[in-house]
């Protein structure tokens, strides 16, 4: 559960909100840059405070909050009045900013601030959390929140007038981060941007992962080769776009809709008059165990939409499911995530990491424990002592919409890491639980996009800006721009419960070919 730029790889003025006197500061304006010029805290040490110049010249404040939660805060010259907190990835244990690394925030002159939410550590490591309940709990929520509570107080003696409009940024670990503020920290933000969140640890992360790492690697010490290798996953992805790539009305290896395609990967199971392309049992068990939804502790368990299995493409299946273990070549998931300070532990994907990683030292806490023959049956009261902690699937958000907050969530159709359809269930319990809600908030779901971004489909959608619009003008986004990334033209994405549609002729690199429409 990552974000960011893989390398392989949401206005009247809120209810809450102060309107001060707003003086606007140019490229000109110089704050006092030094320790000394900001305040003195509770529980804070500031550790550094330097002027930089790049990407834009700002003041950069280092600081550790209470144990051992360092933060960064970055403060532009040329200022907007406004602040944005990034999210992190995966298990964090570095600074990680999304709303920096994401969308240029400091270059859009917004203050910004992340944390590495209380450990240090690689992103694919948990060892951190063994017998350290301050770290999980740091990790689970709090430090974020404390983050942006103390970083309001320093911008604000930096530029000496207050803030006119606070958001969070975040996708991934950094969107269930953006969850968690709006259920448990309403006050914190104005606007909450959940990118493909990682909201449920202990059942979707932990135990549907697990249930992954059975089928795909039986064997833990054998990690190098996973019973679906390239070559099946060539053969499911390529059934999967000849059977349903055509239903939108555009053959473009992008299914605008996955609930459309009825695909059964069991058509593939070998016989005694298959060719060589086809299936063993086992390997129809592993893509079912991706596929298919299911029951453990009597929660659903959401599978993985056809569609994201990106064969050839370092995204996809081969990053977060079927992948084998390079000891020469680790896995690398967030631009600005791993410094090369810490070794990543051996892992031949990212689901198998991570669900691990929750198993050994949030749920099972013996670092001993493996995947191996384990039925669930101590399952349920094991994490339900952790679970309070780390999951952000209170569908209940009305303190924060109380405020006047918006909330934008989104998931990209190809993500082969946070399922879709868990978070558009996550969308339907909080509108099942009060359908105005719809009012103010919106679900997002980016055909052709794997995990933040990425994969063949229009990925430059701007949630920040659409958000910051939203708070100015008070009207709730329907569509958005999608631009594509890396070559010219576009198209849109839709607000849930619309899909993305195709006009059948048009350019299909241009926005006006598409609308939006309920689905059939």
């Amino acid at each position: 559960m990552s974000f960011t730029r893989f390398s392989y790889s949401l206005g009247k003025p809120t209810l809450c909100m102060v309107t001060p006197l707003m003086v606007t500061f140019g490229p000109a304006f110089a704050a006092d840059c030094s320790i000394d010029a900001f305040p003195s805290l509770p529980d804070v040490r500031m550790v550094s405070v330097t002027s930089e110049a790049a990407p834009v010249q700002h003041c950069k404040v280092a600081g550790v909050l209470g144990t051992e939660t360092n933060f960064e805060l970055l403060l532009p010259d040329d200022w907007n009045g406004k602040f944005v907190m990034g999210g992190g990835g995966g298990f964090v244990g570095s600074v990680i900013n999304a709303a920096s690394d994401f969308v240029n925030a400091l270059e859009l002159g917004w203050a910004t601030v992340g944390t590495d939410t209380g450990h240090q550590g690689h992103s694919l490591d948990a060892s951190w959390a063994y017998n350290n309940l301050e770290r999980l709990v740091s990790f689970g929520h709090q430090a974020v929140h404390r983050t942006a509570v103390v970083s309001k107080p320093l911008i604000e003696a930096h530029y000496g007038q207050e803030i006119s409009r606070s958001i969070f940024f975040g996708c991934s670990r950094g969107g269930g981060q953006a969850l968690m503020e709006a259920q448990r920290h309403p006050e914190d933000f104005d606007g909450i941007v959940a990118m493909a969140p990682a909201f449920n640890w202990t059942h979707e992360l932990g135990a549907r992962w697990i249930i992954r790492a059975q089928t795909m690697y039986p064997d833990p010490e054998q990690l190098a080769d996973p019973v679906i290798g390239a070559e099946a996953q060539a053969l499911i992805g390529k059934a999967i776009m000849t059977e349903c790539d055509g239903l939108d009305g555009l053959a473009d290896g992008i299914l605008n809709d996955p609930r459309q395609c009825s695909f059964d990967v069991a058509t593939l199971a070998c016989t005694e008059q298959s060719s060589n392309e086809c299936l063993s049992a086992d390997q129809v068990a592993a893509a079912k165990a991706i596929h298919d939804t299911f029951k453990i502790d009597g929660q659903t368990l959401h599978g993985t939409p056809v569609g994201a299995e990106l064969p050839g493409s370092p995204l996809g299946w081969t990053l977060w499911t079927t992948g084998g273990y390079n000891p020469d070549a680790g896995l690398k998931y967030h631009e600005g995530s791993d410094t090369g300070e810490f070794q990543p532990p051996p892992a031949p994907n990212g689901s198998w990491a991570f669900a691990n990683g929750i198993l050994r030292y949030f749920i099972q806490n013996d670092p001993d424990w493996s995947y191996v023959g384990y039925d669930f049956s101590d399952f349920a009261a094991k994490a339900a002592r952790v679970a309070p902690t780390l999951n952000a699937d209170d569908p209940d958000l009305s303190e924060f919409r109380a405020r006047g907050g918006k909330l934008i969530i989104d998931n990209g159709w190809m993500d082969g890491s946070m399922s879709a359809y868990g978070t558009l269930n996550y969308c339907e319990r909080i509108l099942a639980l009060d359908p105005t809600a719809s009012e103010d908030v919106r679900l997002f779901l980016r055909p052709g996009i794997a995990h933040c971004n990425g994969g063949p489909g229009p990925d430059g959608t701007n949630y920040l800006i659409a958000m910051d619009k939203w708070l100015d003008t008070g009207v709730a986004p329907d569509s958005l721009p999608a631009p594509f990334r890396g070559k010219d033209g576009g198209r849109i994405v839709c607000a849930h419960p619309g899909v993305v549609t195709y006009d059948g002729s048009g350019n299909p690199n241009s926005p006006e070919s598409f609308s939006c429409s309920l689905p059939n």
